[in-house]
């Protein structure tokens, strides 16, 4: 576990300014948060008795505190912001190995600057006996000996920002990691029959949770069935097509219960087409095409269940022609559009 030195100077930094909620009713927390983190009225209760007065904001409130908590699978990062009469913004930063120490942290935190507003003056920190001294604001140690009780997460104070403007709308939940799903989706596909067929998919998709560009990468591996049949000339003509499928969505736009991701793909397998009588077919050939989709997924529940809908576009590599003897009865279309809806379930 990654343990920082606390230092009293960046709590201080965050008590002694004057509150800039003390006309203005309840002070308002702006909180946001990772999936697997506190939520925001679970981040409140924590609060002690004297400060549970204060309240979540909505967008347009004025901001009198801003938390937030970011759980990368390793490590969680919170912070906690504080909004002056001045305008400057006081900032505060920790980090441990869980998000519910690090909300219990940033919970301590925000009582004791909350508690001016009770009795008018503010705390004094003492450190700790078993926390070593830092020599100077902002310096980080680790600690020689690991502590005999559980210690709270280290806060480590960071900086004072110049004027900052006050957060107005609603940001995106923060994602939290590697996420793995598994799920299902089918719908028609128009472009290798006369007539759409049913198209499947089973997947298993991954996000590797990178930094920068990358961040939100989502890698998807799937298997995809489409069968049916269609009338010719000489009656119907069953269809068909199996084949792997690699895809891969480099950004994405999303917030708590929703995700819309542009995704690039790639198909490779078998295709097919037979038809009974005395002019029969029964042939088989390559199936290879490269594609593009567009998909969203709406949550049912955010860890847990969600739903899918997403439209794209294939382009087959190789144009399949089906004939009867010497009679072409159809090509396969340049351009194959699919539409598929779903349901995916997120792995712990």
């Amino acid at each position: 576990m990654d343990v920082r030195a606390f230092s009293s100077w960046g709590l201080l930094s965050l008590t002694a300014v004057t509150p800039a909620f003390a006309e203005t009713g309840p002070p308002a927390v702006w909180y946001r948060a990772s999936e697997a983190c506190p939520g925001g009225p679970q981040f409140l209760q924590k609060l002690a008795e004297s400060s549970r007065q204060a309240r979540l904001a909505e967008a347009g409130d004025h901001i009198d505190f801003v938390v937030t908590l970011v759980a990368n699978g390793t490590e969680t990062v919170g912070r906690l912001e504080r909004q002056t009469n001045g305008g400057s913004v006081a900032i505060r930063e920790l980090r441990d190995a869980t998000c519910e120490r690090v909300a219990d942290a940033l919970a301590l935190s925000l009582s004791l600057a909350l508690a001016p507003k009770e009795s008018g003056a503010a705390p004094v920190v003492e450190p700790s006996p078993a926390t070593p001294e830092v020599a100077e604001p902002g310096a980080v140690s680790a600690s020689p000996e690991a502590p005999t009780t559980p210690a709270t997460p280290a806060l480590v104070p960071v900086a004072v920002l110049d004027p900052s403007p006050t957060p107005g709308a609603p940001e995106p939940v923060l994602e939290s990691g590697r996420q793995w799903s598994v799920g299902l989706d089918a719908g028609p596909m128009w472009g290798i029959s006369t007539h759409p067929l049913p198209r499947g998919e089973a997947f298993v998709d991954f996000r590797p949770a990178l930094a920068g560009f990358l961040a939100r990468l989502s890698l998807r591996a799937a298997v995809v069935g489409a069968a049916g049949s269609s009338d010719t000339a000489i009656g119907p003509v069953r269809r068909w097509i199996l084949a792997g499928r690699a895809e891969a969505c480099p950004v994405a736009w999303s917030g708590a219960r929703f995700d819309l991701r542009p995704c690039f793909g790639f198909e490779l397998g078998a295709t097919g087409a037979s038809a009974d009588g005395e002019n029969g077919i029964d042939d088989r050939s390559v199936w290879a095409a490269p594609g593009g989709q567009l998909r969203l997924a709406v949550a049912l529940q955010p860890k847990l269940l969600w739903l899918e809908a997403s439209g794209g576009a294939l382009v087959p590599l190789t144009r399949n022609e089906i004939y009867s003897g010497s009679q072409s009865l159809y090509r396969d279309a340049p351009l194959v559009f699919h539409a598929n809806f779903g349901i995916s379930l997120r792995l712990p």
